[in-house]
């Protein structure tokens, strides 16, 4: 039975942390490991790369656009 593992990769803005996470997770995935890839950028740079530049709604968008609903309706 294999174990769990995690890799984060970190560090300041426009280091290449997308791409460089994007490519070892291929290169997991194609030697059989099954991956979960949980990106907290703001761009949803991880999503972009993986979906091949399909626009995804962010979490951040969603959540702005649900404050919007919520404060339309507290006004009524």
């Amino acid at each position: 039975m294999s174990s769990l593992r995690q890799i984060a990769f970190y560090g300041k803005g426009g280091i290449g942390k997308s791409t460089t996470s994007q490519n070892t997770l291929a290169a997991l995935a194609e030697d059989g490991h099954r991956i979960l890839i949980v990106g907290c950028d703001p761009k949803a740079d991880s999503t972009r790369l993986i979906l091949h530049a399909k626009a995804q709604d962010t979490i951040l968008s969603l959540a702005a656009a649900a404050g919007s609903r919520i404060s339309r309706s507290k006004r009524s």
